[in-house]
């Protein structure tokens, strides 16, 4: 509660310190700020995932073809775009308008073990919205749900990277479904699906030979280079 109060003074100090500040530049790519919450404004201008842009810079090369699920504003995207959130669109779209690049292929839905429909949460915090429940949720919606065979199945391209970020989903992924990629860039959450279903995860990851394989996990970057599998 304390921690949570010192946040938000500091949120709502940086927001008024900032007024009139429409973009940030994280990477030599710039952000919208437009709509965002106080939090997000102040996580963006510190540096918005910029360990995980750092993470991909070390594994990925100009001929990986990438499908990102969680892509939330679309800052790491680059072929394909999943995301759960049908309200991030607008800030996608604008985003890439603002770095004069061309939107890649967006899907707008959630992933998941099969196909079908999901109820998913929206947080005020966007990089918290979540299938699970959090405490920061401002309202839930009934969303379509793809499994990643699907989602692969329907693209013009073959992608051999999954880099995900899915705010726990990610242990309701079948293990074998991450065998359709050469690398993968996987953020675990175990403080929201707890810590054993975030290392079986792991372990399925990590324990197969011929792949680059990278993951967050309570912000502890870890990674494992096995061998290339050309």
């Amino acid at each position: 509660m304390f921690l949570d109060a010192v946040r938000n003074i500091r949120d709502l100090g940086f927001e008024i310190l900032t007024i009139g500040k429409r973009t940030v530049t994280v990477r030599n790519i710039t952000l919208s700020l437009n709509g965002v919450s106080r939090r997000m404004r102040y996580v963006m201008a510190r540096g918005y995932e910029d360990q995980d842009a750092a993470l991909a810079s070390r594994f990925l090369n100009r001929h990986d073809k990438v499908l990102e699920a969680g892509s939330a504003i679309g800052f790491m995207a680059l072929n394909c775009m999943i995301e759960a959130n049908p309200r991030l669109e607008a800030s996608m779209r604008e985003n890439f308008r603002l770095n004069g690049i061309s939107l890649p292929v967006l899907k707008t839905v959630a992933v998941g073990p099969s196909d079908g429909s999901i109820s998913f949460g929206i947080s005020q915090n966007f990089w918290s919205s979540s299938a699970l429940r959090r405490d920061n949720e401002a309202e839930r919606l009934t969303l379509p749900m793809l499994s990643i065979p699907t989602i692969v199945s329907e693209l013009p391209f073959k992608p051999n990277v999954l880099i995900m970020d899915i705010e726990g989903a990610e242990t309701s992924i079948p293990p074998n479904h991450f065998e359709l990629f050469e690398k993968l860039i996987v953020e675990f959450h175990p403080k929201l699906t707890g810590h054993a279903e975030a290392l079986e995860l792991e372990r399925n990851i990590t324990k197969r030979d011929g792949v680059w394989s990278g993951w967050r996990n309570n912000r502890v970057y870890k990674d494992v280079m096995m061998a290339d599998s050309g």
